[in-house]
């Protein structure tokens, strides 16, 4: 297995917010068509709001997968009850992931990390005991049998939390590499029935160009 990570290279500096998510969006995609049209296999999004994640899929016939969505899907499965510990920033945002994706009823509390994600990756032995202790306090007293890390800024806090935790905690990048990989591995794609190509248009004058 061989993975590269490509940078968008314009867009806003974070992505909590859907105006960041649609600013971002034609950066986004058109680095997921390149990665289609240089032969990857799979393309994963960097972000737990799961930019443009519909439209992506649009867009290419090669698996595209996104922390959020896979994420809340292993976690689902590792326990009836999970807690996410994200940002303040754009937390209505992936609320409504959450919703979308019907894990409304498996998710039971939300924990709010308020710090931006630049710290959170350059600051770590300050953030840290933050972290754990909204994670503690989700196990506590929301009875959380699963914890999901809401940021992917959060990985490289996977280890230490792993050891000093009792329950299981879900890094969600991990999550879509290894979903990507088993999608590929099995020949498997998102469905052209839920995910339509976009049809041949013409195009009017000033109209952005998208395929």
């Amino acid at each position: 297995m061989e993975i590269e990570v490509r940078a968008v290279e314009q867009g806003p500096y974070s992505m909590e917010f859907a105006t960041e998510e649609v600013l971002a969006g034609p950066h986004v995609l058109k680095e997921v068509r390149r990665a289609e049209q240089d032969g990857f296999d799979a393309v994963v999004l960097d972000c737990m709001v799961d930019p443009v994640l519909r439209a992506a899929r649009e867009t290419v016939s090669i698996p595209v997968m996104a922390p959020g969505q896979s994420g809340l899907a292993v976690a689902s499965v590792l326990g009836k009850r999970i807690s996410v510990i994200g940002m303040r920033n754009g937390r209505q945002h992936l609320e409504e992931h959450i919703r979308a994706y019907g894990y409304a009823d498996a998710v039971v509390s939300m924990h709010a990390v308020d710090v931006p994600p630049a710290e959170l990756i350059e600051s770590k032995p300050h953030c840290l005991p933050t972290i754990e202790f909204e994670i503690r306090r989700a196990i506590e007293n929301h009875r959380a049998e699963v914890i999901l890390l809401g940021c992917t800024a959060m990985s490289g806090y996977i280890n230490h939390l792993r050891t000093s935790i009792s329950v299981p905690i879900v890094e969600p990048m991990a999550c879509a590499i290894n979903m990507a990989v088993a999608m590929v591995t099995m020949g498997l794609s998102h469905s052209k029935l839920c995910y339509e190509s976009l049809p041949k248009r013409g195009s009017a004058p000033g109209s952005i160009e998208i395929i």
